[in-house]
């Protein structure tokens, strides 16, 4: 695998956009003003109403399976020509004009490397605007987040990607697919997390309920036990797995299995770490932080272990949620 730059790198960029063109003007046009300008620009629509036609300077592909993003990626994969892939979401801006320049010289500057990742933040003014439970589901997201792949500024070498298969659609439906993609990658050589960053103008279309929440905690669930099942604790390598919060929750699954037993300390101790475990929460100002909150997080740390436990058994993640 060569580690030269090439002279004219042709990168394909693939974005998912599911039946809204609301965001892709201010997108495309900031694509088209990088120092590296894209090869192309796909856009992959699944929606069972896709839109009429693509803004210039973009390609429309119809994908007539509607399943989840790791299915649009892969077919943006296939149509594309570039010797490069970015897969990038919608409603995600490069922070600069240098962004796509800088990764493709860290792509290139190490032999043996094969995907290239930005940094994420999403804007303290976006999360204010959610309602309590938005913000609860997204509290632990704001500011810059070390995530891994995510799908939203990912440089990839196209040969390698291509020949992993892409994101594994098996086993990975809408959760798990960027980690069990990273450690894929990794097997064919090293995943850098750039300190190049891409704002994630993260919108919520309707707002969001106690019930969509505990959900959403179920469907991650659900995907570490299938990743745990298929990785081990091979899941340390992945970047997210540095935010101890986020995991807190898995290690009180035994604590659960201790109420019967112990009830008093046991559910002390599970009142406690399901806070801790939702720490980031603090942050939201709002009567419903201090009287609701403590106890929907032990509802969030059971939410977690029946769908981890559903994961290890199936070795998938099937669990959807309405896009």
């Amino acid at each position: 695998m060569s580690s030269a730059i090439p002279a004219h790198p042709k990168v394909s960029v693939i974005i998912p956009i599911y039946g809204k063109a609301g965001d892709l003007p201010r997108l495309i046009e900031a694509l088209q003003a990088q120092t590296l300008r894209p090869h192309e620009i796909i856009l992959v629509d699944s929606s069972p109403k896709p839109i009429d036609s693509p803004p210039p300077g973009a390609r429309l592909v119809k994908n007539p399976v509607d399943v989840a993003l790791s299915w649009d990626y892969n077919l943006g994969a296939k149509e594309a020509s570039g010797d490069h892939i970015l897969n990038l979401q919608q409603d995600c801006v490069p922070e600069d004009k240098t962004a796509l320049e800088r990764m493709m010289k860290q792509l290139h500057e190490v032999p043996g490397r094969v995907s290239v990742v930005a940094l994420v933040t999403l804007p303290e003014e976006n999360f204010r605007q959610y309602n309590f439970w938005g913000q609860v589901l997204m509290a632990r997201w704001v500011g810059r987040i070390r995530q891994g792949i995510s799908g939203k500024f990912d440089l990839h070498r196209a040969e390698v990607y291509r020949g992993i298969g892409g994101y594994d659609t098996d086993r990975f439906h809408f959760a798990g697919e960027d980690m069990d993609l990273f450690l894929r990658l990794s097997a064919c050589g090293e995943v850098l997390v750039s300190d190049v960053a891409v704002i994630h103008y993260h919108a919520q279309n309707r707002p969001v309920r106690c019930r969509d929440v505990v959900k959403k905690h179920f469907q991650l669930a659900e995907s570490f036990g299938a990743l745990f099942r298929k990785w081990g604790l091979a899941l340390r390598r992945i970047p997210y797995a540095g935010h101890w919060t986020h995991h807190l929750a898995k290690f009180l699954y035994p604590v659960v299995l201790l109420v019967p037993l112990f009830p008093l300390p046991a559910l002390l101790a599970l009142l406690v770490g399901a806070n801790l475990a939702n720490l980031e929460t603090l942050r939201i100002r709002h009567w419903k932080t201090f009287a609701l909150l403590p106890w929907v997080n032990v509802l969030l740390v059971l939410a977690g272990l029946a769908g981890t436990l559903r994961g290890l058994l199936t070795g998938r993640q099937r669990y959807s949620v309405n896009k």
